[in-house]
């Protein structure tokens, strides 16, 4: 699961969703229950099956609460996922019917035999809740964004204006969008993650971004897990400064030889172990690594340490 706090929340459907209009104030948001009950079978046959959502918050002003928001953070395409959504709102609209129902059970103020029919009142109002797919795997979104793309219709189908779709709300963060309509740092974990198969890329864009030298804890251990470089996170105090800030500008050669890839890490033994043959000195070897992978100083140092360990080797220089 993704790691969102309350503000991100906010910050992604702000800055997502509305292109920056400050639409939701996540001073106005507060849990909500994540867990639905459904009921399948009959008779004796009856069961029930929990769901969970991600995430749902109610947004409340005052006494009244406006909608609910609601987040699936998706790391695989999920081929059924506009049903999937559709089918959490409609036990989230389920819900709040029962809930009217059994205050009007308990209260037995109907107007009419309608209103006791059904045990809704006409001037009963449901809470809208709008849900939000978050994709954030490497790949490519190949899935459907309505309903009806689910659906098989024949070509010349009458009842196909009859179809009620049903959209699905979409952010892929494998693609690059508006990071100016952010204001948190979620802006620089979402900025990182379309370069996660081109860790070159990323260690350049990083460097060029001066809010990556004072990145705060949280968001610092979400960019170590949303790009699979969890090693940050073992050495996440080496990179602090005294406002306890974190600066990932120092560490980019290290960091990411964790992610390198496969063909550039060979290239880099290769060049490493031919040095060694030829009777290069460890400076030699740390320099050309500077100088033709755009290692840090501390990077080169440090891959050449890990390198020179492992092959056995550190009596040779």
């Amino acid at each position: 699961m993704m790691p969102f706090c309350v503000i991100w929340i906010a910050d992604l459907m702000n800055g997502a969703v509305f292109g920056g209009i400050q639409a939701i104030d996540p001073g106005q948001l507060e849990d909500a229950s994540e867990h639905y009950t459904e009921k399948e079978g009959k008779g004796r046959s009856i069961h029930y099956r929990g769901r969970t959502r991600d995430i749902i918050r109610r947004v409340r002003n005052g006494g009244s609460i406006l909608r609910l928001v609601a987040l699936e953070a998706q790391e695989t395409v999920d081929y059924g996922m506009p049903l999937r959504c559709m089918n959490y709102d409609a036990q989230e609209y389920s819900r709040q019917a029962r809930a009217l129902q059994k205050k009007n059970e308990k209260a037995e103020d109907y107007r009419n035999a309608s209103e006791r029919l059904g045990r809704i009142r006409s001037t009963d109002r449901l809470i809208p809740v709008y849900t939000v797919c978050l994709y954030h795997e490497t790949d490519p979104w190949d899935g459907p964004l309505y309903l009806s793309d689910m659906m098989r219709f024949d070509k010349e189908d009458a009842f196909r204006k009859l179809f009620c779709d049903y959209p699905m709300i979409l952010i892929r963060a494998d693609e690059s969008m508006d990071y100016g309509a952010f204001r948190t740092s979620l802006r620089e974990l979402l900025a990182v993650l379309p370069f996660r198969k081109d860790r070159k890329e990323m260690r350049k864009f990083i460097r060029e971004q001066e809010a990556y030298r004072k990145l705060d804890r949280d968001t610092l251990e979400a960019i170590a897990v949303m790009t699979d470089n969890r090693k940050l996170l073992e050495k996440a105090e080496d990179y602090r400064n005294e406002k306890g800030e974190y600066n990932m500008h120092e560490e980019m050669g290290s960091f990411f030889m964790d992610g390198v890839e496969e063909g550039r890490e060979e290239g880099i033994r290769a060049m490493i172990l031919d040095n060694l043959e030829n009777g290069s000195s460890r400076e030699q070897i740390q320099k050309k690594l500077e100088r033709y992978f755009g290692m840090s100083e501390k990077g080169a140092s440090e891959y050449l340490e890990h390198f020179l360990q492992e092959a056995g080797s550190l009596s040779a220089i």
